[in-house]
């Protein structure tokens, strides 16, 4: 808003001194009018108070509407012959009043004005039918730019608390995570430990390293998506390696989830990366907001390959179902977690239908699924480029002991996968 507020002193100062630089070129042209003077001092009043708000720094938009409509309402009411200049003036004046007012203020400037506008219209043009109707159409010409103008002026100021939200929430994951890791490397360097320990401290910190760096990557991949510059290498994929290796990251750090994994799958078209980069973001969805119960579960249906991320919690409020796509958006549920930044399932939408897939959500029962679909890979193809292995692309972990060593942690870890046939 302040930066607003400092193009807003800039344009009254331009207005101001465009104004009296015009009005001696007007009196050589068209003779001196006694309406010359007020409308000088109009010009200079306004100019003035925007140089000094400038100068001073000062933030009272109210106090500056107040002075600027009633200035050019005054200007209005001097030029009734002029309907082209008075309707001008009082649309640019709807503008300022909707942008830097609110609420109940911004009715009363906007009846305040469309009393100078009246004023000077019926003045110039006498109190007819025809001047009663020519006045109800400007008002609502006038009326409906301002409609826009305030929703566009909502949506921005939505966007801009949402993003500082985000920045917040980020800052303090990323801090959470910088914070285990220099705490778990000053153990190393500075405590008496097994070489046991050591490895296993050290995997830890990848762990947490590893929650950094996807944090930052999800942010890359909104930043690309808004730009439209996303790019996706699309190949054989192996989906039932992608979801194990997917899913044992997050068995690694504690988190139960049961796989029903169909083995007679073939490869689908998509790129692995960002096929996790969806699960990921899918299974945090589900740690965060579901219930005690989560799991995955991949089929084949009509030429496409599907995975099901699906829990037991209390799944989307209803009113909600239509907008949890959409970027920067929560549900009433999510708000009351801090952490949510509301760019996950924006992310994984965008990233389906990239890779020519799609991501729906769905409420069944007492389950909530979310259903990640891609194309099956067509078999000729796949046999001249077989599917990449999931070990092969980096920024994901098989198992917690191929980090750490098998030590007891890790081994209990590792067998915290519950894997169905």
């Amino acid at each position: 808003m302040e930066s607003f507020l400092d193009e807003y002193q800039i344009v009254r100062i331009i207005m101001s001194v465009g104004g009296l630089a015009v009005m001696p070129f007007q009196v050589l042209i068209s003779g001196w009018d006694d309406r010359v003077i007020p409308i000088a001092i109009a010009l200079v009043l306004v100019g003035s108070h925007a140089e000094w708000c400038r100068v001073r720094k000062v933030r009272t938009p109210r106090i500056m509407l107040a002075l600027d409509l009633t200035l050019w309402g005054v200007v209005m009411i001097l030029i009734p012959d002029q309907p082209g200049i008075t309707t001008a003036t009082l649309a640019f004046l709807t503008l300022l009043t909707v942008l830097f007012s609110s609420g109940w203020w911004t009715a009363g400037y906007l009846v305040y004005l469309a009393s100078f506008y009246g004023f000077s219209h019926f003045t110039g043009r006498g109190v007819d039918m025809d001047a009663v109707s020519d006045f109800q159409s400007v008002l609502f010409t006038v009326a409906g730019v301002a409609l826009v103008m305030w929703r566009v002026k909502g949506w921005l100021s939505r966007l801009d608390a949402n993003r500082s939200q985000m920045l917040g929430t980020v800052s303090h994951e990323l801090k959470n995570n910088l914070t285990g890791m220099i705490g778990m490397t000053e153990l190393v360097g500075t405590e008496d430990l097994t070489p046991e320990e050591v490895r296993e401290l050290i995997g830890l910190a990848h762990l947490q390293a590893l929650d950094a760096t996807e944090i930052v990557e999800d942010l890359l991949t909104a930043s690309r998506l808004e730009q439209a510059a996303l790019s996706v290498a699309i190949a054989p994929v192996d989906i039932n390696a992608e979801v194990t290796t997917t899913v044992r990251r997050f068995a690694g750090e504690g988190m139960t989830i049961s796989l029903d994994l169909d083995d007679t799958l073939t490869s689908a078209g998509g790129d692995g990366l960002r096929v996790r980069q969806v699960l990921r973001n899918l299974l945090s969805n589900a740690e965060r907001y579901g219930g005690s119960s989560v799991g995955v579960r991949t089929f084949e249906e009509d030429g496409w390959l599907r995975i099901v991320v699906n829990d037991d919690g209390e799944g989307v409020p209803p009113e909600d179902e239509g907008t949890i796509f959409l970027p920067y958006r929560r549900s009433v549920a999510t708000r009351r977690d801090a952490s949510s930044v509301g760019l996950g399932l924006w992310i994984c939408r965008h990233l389906a239908l990239a890779m020519d897939g799609t991501l729906e959500y769905r409420r069944r029962g007492d389950v909530t699924e979310f259903i990640f679909s891609l194309r099956k890979h067509d078999h000729d193809d796949a046999n001249d480029n077989p599917p990449e292995s999931a070990s092969a692309v980096g920024g994901s972990v098989w198992r917690l002991r191929d980090l750490v060593g098998k030590t007891p942690v890790a081994e209990a870890v590792d067998q915290r996968l519950p894997v169905h046939a």
